[in-house]
C-alpha cells in the first residue's frame, strides 16, 4: 500500500470513528479497521502506533454501537488495551479511558464501568507529570468520570483487589527492567502461523491458515511472472511463519502453495492454473483464515434447475469429538454415523453417487468436511447431528441453514456444534452476511423445508408426539463455503430422556434415514 493510500485509510477511519462520516456497510468498516490496525502493527511502538490502535478501536466501537454485535466490542477493547499498553506514551491514557467506558457499556453495568475507570486512573496517576498538557487533561477526565459514577462505586474490597493487581503488574515490570539492565533477553513473541491445511481439487480448493491468536490480514491478487497465471496472496503483518512448510506443490486449481517472510511479517501465496473466483474470511477459536478458490462462484450455472447426481452425507463429530451425550451415555457421534450408513444405500439405489465425510469413528475437522463436499462436486450436502439443550424437556427435529441470525436458541445450537463460544458463532454469522448468494440460500432453505417435513411425516407414522422444531438460520462452521445447497439436520434432542431412548433404537434411526432419502427425492423432483 502506498503512503497516500495508507494516509487515506487512516484519515477516513479517524473521521468515521469520530462520527463525522456515515458508517459504510459492515464488511467495509471492518476492513478499514483491519487496515489501520495493520499500520499500527508495522509502526510497532510510540505515539503514532498508539494513535493508530485507538483509531481502529473507535471504528469497531462505532460499528458495535450501531449493530450491537458483541464481537465488535470485544475486538475494540483489545485494540484500546493495545493502545494503552505503555502508560508513558502520549495518547495511552485517552485510549485507556475510552476502553474503560466501553467495557462498562458492554457489561451494561455502571459499577463495572467505575471499576474499569478506577483501574485506568490508578494506573496512569503515577505517570502523569503535573496538570498541564494532554496527559494532565486525561488525568482530570479520569477523575471527573469517577465523580460522575460515584453512586455506582463498587465495594472497597473490589477496588483493593484492583490496587493489588496493579502492584503485581508493577513488580513484573520492574523484574523485566532489571533483567534487561543485566543483559538478559526477554522476548515478546509475535502472533505465529501454527499450521497451513489444504484440500486441493481440480475445480475447487480450500486453504486454512491456523494462527495461535488473532491478527490482521490483507488479501491481494497478482499475475505470476513468466506464465501470466493469477495468484492470490494473504499478507499477515506482524505474524511469524513458525515452522510451516515454505513451498508445497499443488494439484488441480492450486498449483503451488508458498509461505514467505516479508519485511512486515508473512505472506502466504496460492498459485492458480487460470482464472478463478476466491473468497477469504476468518473464524474464531482457534483463529484461522480460510481461503476458498473455485473456477466459478457458487450458485452459477444451475439457475432454474435442480440437477442432483451427487450427495454428501456428513455424520457429525467423530473420533476424539463425541458430540452430545445422552442421560444414559449414548454418544452423538455413533448415532450420526449409523444414520448416514442407513441413508447411503437408499440414495445409491436411487442412482445417486454418495460420499460420507467420515466412514468410521475418526475425527474430521469442520473445514475439511465442506472442502471434501466441494472437491466431490456435490449437488447436496446434509450434515447429520443430534441436538442438545440446557432444558431437558426440549424435544423435536429441526433443520438449519447458513445465514445470519438473532435467534438465541439457534445461536446456542450453533455455538455447540461449532465447539466455540456463542459470541464467536455470532461473529461468524455476521461475516457471512455479505457472502451468501440469494439463489443458493433459497435452494438451501427449500431443501431444509423438505427435510423437516419429511422427518416429521416419517416419525409420526410411529410416534404421534413428534415435535416439529421448524427450519432455522445460524452460523454453522461446517456449512461455510459449501458450493451447493446445504443443511444441518438435528435429528432429535439427545439431552431429552425420551428422545435419547428413541435415538438408541434401530427403528427410529431407520425412519430418520428414510426421511433424508425422501427429502432428497422430493428436491430432485422439484417439489
Amino acid at each position: 500500500m502506498s503512503p497516500s493510500e495508507e494516509g487515506s485509510d487512516v484519515a477516513r477511519a479517524r473521521s468515521m470513528g469520530a462520527g463525522e462520516e456515515t458508517l459504510p456497510p459492515r464488511a467495509e468498516a471492518l476492513a478499514l479497521a483491519q487496515s489501520v490496525e495493520a499500520h499500527a502493527l508495522r509502526e510497532g511502538a510510540g505515539a503514532r502506533a498508539v494513535a493508530l490502535h485507538a483509531t481502529a478501536a473507535r471504528v469497531l466501537e462505532r460499528v458495535w454501537r450501531v449493530e450491537n454485535r458483541e464481537q465488535d466490542a470485544i475486538e475494540a477493547l483489545d485494540l484500546y488495551r493495545a493502545a494503552a499498553r505503555d502508560a508513558a506514551v502520549p495518547g495511552a491514557c485517552e485510549a485507556a479511558l475510552a476502553g474503560a467506558l466501553l467495557a462498562g457499556d458492554v457489561a451494561h453495568d455502571a459499577s463495572a464501568q467505575y471499576a474499569e475507570v478506577y483501574r485506568a486512573e490508578r494506573r496512569f496517576a503515577a505517570t502523569q507529570a503535573g496538570d498541564a498538557g494532554p496527559d494532565g487533561r486525561c488525568r482530570r477526565d479520569l477523575e471527573d468520570t469517577l465523580s460522575v459514577l460515584v453512586a455506582f462505586r463498587p465495594p472497597q474490597r473490589v477496588l483493593e483487589a484492583i490496587d493489588e493487581g496493579l502492584e503485581g503488574q508493577g513488580a513484573i515490570a520492574q523484574a523485566i527492567a532489571g533483567a534487561l539492565d543485566a543483559g538478559a533477553s526477554v522476548p515478546v513473541a509475535p502472533p505465529q502461523i501454527v499450521r497451513i491445511e489444504s484440500w486441493p481439487g481440480p475445480d475447487t480448493a480450500r486453504v486454512v491458515l491456523v494462527l495461535d491468536r488473532p491478527a490482521a490480514y490483507r488479501v491481494g491478487d497478482e499475475l505470476v511472472a513468466g506464465n501470466g497465471n493469477p495468484r492470490t496472496f494473504v499478507d499477515l503483518d506482524g505474524v511469524d511463519l513458525g515452522h510451516v512448510p515454505r513451498d508445497t506443490p499443488g494439484q488441480g486449481i492450486v498449483t503451488r502453495l508458498q509461505a514467505q517472510s516479508t519485511s512486515t511479517g508473512s505472506r502466504v501465496l496460492l498459485d492458480l492454473d487460470g482464472h478463478a473466483w476466491r473468497r477469504v474470511f476468518y473464524m474464531h477459536e482457534p483463529y484461522r483464515i480460510v481461503v476458498d478458490v473455485a473456477r466459478r462462484p457458487p450458485g452459477t450455472g444451475r439457475r432454474g434447475t435442480r440437477t442432483v447426481a451427487r450427495v454428501v452425507l456428513d455424520p457429525g463429530h467423530g473420533g476424539k469429538d463425541t458430540g452430545a451425550l445422552g442421560p444414559s451415555g449414548i454418544r452423538e457421534k455413533d448415532i450420526t454415523l449409523d444414520v448416514a450408513h442407513r441413508v447411503a444405500p437408499v440414495l445409491a439405489g436411487q442412482g445417486l453417487q454418495v460420499m460420507l465425510t467420515r466412514n468410521d469413528d475418526t475425527f474430521v475437522s469442520l473445514e475439511e468436511r465442506t472442502a471434501r463436499a466441494n472437491a466431490f462436486s456435490a449437488d447436496l450436502f446434509v450434515s447429520i447431528h443430534c441436538n442438545a439443550s440446557e432444558s431437558k424437556g426440549r424435544r423435536g427435529v429441526e433443520a438449519y441453514v447458513l445465514d445470519t441470525t438473532r435467534d438465541e436458541i439457534a445461536a446456542r445450537v450453533a455455538a455447540r456444534e461449532n465447539e466455540t463460544t456463542q459470541a464467536a458463532s455470532a461473529e461468524l454469522a455476521s461475516i457471512l452476511g455479505g457472502m451468501r448468494l440469494a439463489d443458493e440460500a433459497q435452494r438451501s432453505t427449500r431443501f431444509a423445508q423438505l427435510l423437516e417435513r419429511a422427518a416429521v411425516a416419517a416419525l409420526q407414522l410411529k410416534y404421534s408426539d413428534i415435535v416439529d422444531g421448524g427450519v432455522h438460520t445460524a452460523g454453522f462452521y461446517v456449512l461455510v463455503g459449501a458450493r451447493m445447497p446445504s443443511v444441518l439436520f438435528e435429528t432429535s434432542y439427545l439431552s431429552n430422556a425420551i428422545d435419547e431412548q428413541r435415538l438408541a433404537s434401530d427403528e427410529y434411526r431407520q425412519l430418520l434415514a428414510d426421511a433424508i432419502a425422501n427429502a432428497v427425492k422430493a428436491y430432485r423432483e422439484g417439489r
